[in-house]
């Protein structure tokens, strides 16, 4: 019973400064459910519980802040880079007739909305069938990716999206 006493005194000053369940438990070698017993209704620990979650929700929103910052940054990059490359293919592939005639299509109906996806509305499948061809050699597009319907054609590829609007900006 000194020994259980001894502990429960030491969980309880380890709960008033705010230690978890959890860490108490490791701390003083008497389980979760124990230590719930013996402080879940008093004043004190449902206090520390409070603060333990309002402590928690603030550390994890600036983690997610963190990583969001860093993505962010990481797309940006990819973004540049990206543009770079589209610059330079851009000089390649500009003799080739299915580069400029998928340009010149999805210039005339594709949504040039920079945060969307690659998408092109057409009721014409030759147009959707060209377009795709185009998707996969100078974007790089897999078959899997390209969503297309009768009447519409989308890649969500935002890394894409960014080249096939430095080509369009060449174009014009």
């Amino acid at each position: 019973m000194v020994q259980s006493s001894e502990k429960h005194q030491k969980a309880r000053d380890f709960r008033r400064r705010g230690f978890t369940y959890s860490e108490i438990s490791k701390l003083v070698g008497v389980s979760k459910a124990t230590l719930s017993n013996w402080f879940g209704k008093q004043s004190f620990s449902k206090k520390v519980r409070r603060d333990n979650e309002v402590k928690t929700r603030r550390d994890n929103a600036k983690r997610i802040s963190l990583l969001n910052k860093a993505r962010q940054t990481g797309r940006l990059k990819q973004y540049e880079k990206a543009k770079r490359v589209a610059f330079n293919e851009f000089k390649h592939y500009k003799s080739s007739p299915l580069f400029l005639s998928s340009l010149g299509a999805y210039l005339a109906v594709g949504d040039m909305n920079d945060s969307t996806p690659i998408r092109l509305p057409s009721q014409r499948r030759s147009v959707h069938k060209q377009f795709r061809r185009f998707l996969m050699e100078f974007l790089g597009a897999e078959s899997r990716q390209i969503y297309q319907t009768d009447d519409v054609t989308i890649l969500s590829d935002a890394v894409a999206k960014k080249k096939l609007l430095v080509w369009i900006d060449r174009l014009l």
